[in-house]
């Protein structure tokens, strides 16, 4: 098992690993068209209540319950203050390289307005999962993920989505400015949250294909990312406050590409 923890810390794999009693009956409950459960552990002192659950649950997806110990468990999940003493190997069905995303949209989906999420140099896993909840949440089409400057999707990440990514479409690139960049040849409009943006985020009119880029809080965005940017856009503050948390700007922009929110400000705010 401690081989397979392993390959799951290759990032971009397909296969990754969940822990926690919610987070891992929710991976058994999920259909096929989302994720593949590969194998389940827990722990034989774990309640006996969840364990008949987790049984249950393991019986109506097909999959053996393992029993180890707590060692063999924390093996697997990496997270021994997370993971509740159970953990489950799953395989991603919605990770998606760039060029066969492009591909697959010169059919009839070509028609259908795209939406995009990037994030650039944000490496809390926590933030990066509630943006993806948001997203999902919005009906966004999926999130532009690198390999590179990134961390993978990992239990952590699943965990603050509350599980909503096994539904979140992964355009998986090597860096993020390659992926930007492919996307922007494709027709894709990259549209990056700046401070020093010229046009309000609210009052933006997003074209047809769009890629929203937003950075890390502290130092925004990076300027190899700059440089491809098409529209510069920027979030009002007032307060004197400098900057939003990351997944607080990701969600002002997902409902703004989704066409859910409107420009207009209260009170003459600006």
């Amino acid at each position: 098992m401690g081989n397979a923890a392993s390959r799951m810390k290759k990032r971009g794999h397909r296969e990754v690993v969940v822990f926690g009693r919610r987070a891992v009956l929710e991976a058994l409950a999920r259909e096929a068209r989302d994720l593949e459960v590969c194998e389940v552990w827990v722990v034989k002192s774990v309640a006996a209540d969840f364990r008949s659950e987790l049984e249950r649950a393991c019986r109506r997806a097909g999959i053996d319950l393992r029993v180890g110990t707590p060692a063999e468990v924390r093996a697997l999940s990496g997270e021994p203050r997370h993971d509740q003493g159970v953990a489950a190997r799953i395989r991603l069905a919605r990770v998606i390289g760039v060029t066969t995303y492009l591909e697959l949209q010169k059919g009839g989906a070509a028609r259908h307005p795209k939406r995009l999420i990037a994030l650039d140099g944000v490496t809390n896993s926590q933030n990066i999962g509630l943006v993806v909840r948001t997203l999902v949440a919005c009906g966004l089409d999926g999130i532009l993920w690198p390999t590179i400057g990134s961390p993978w999707v990992n239990g952590l990440v699943i965990k603050a989505s509350a599980s909503t990514l096994y539904r979140c479409t992964i355009l998986r690139c090597e860096t993020l400015t390659e992926g930007l960049a492919d996307l922007k040849r494709a027709g894709f409009e990259i549209a990056g949250l700046t401070q020093n943006g010229h046009t309000n985020l609210f009052d933006h009119k997003f074209p047809h294909r769009s890629v929203v880029v937003v950075g890390n809080e502290t130092v925004g965005l990076a300027s190899e990312v700059e440089k491809i940017l098409d529209q510069r856009l920027s979030i009002p503050l007032q307060g004197s406050v400098e900057s939003l948390n990351v997944a607080v700007a990701a969600a002002l922009a997902c409902y703004k590409a989704a066409g859910m929110i409107s420009g207009q400000l209260p009170n003459g705010a600006q």
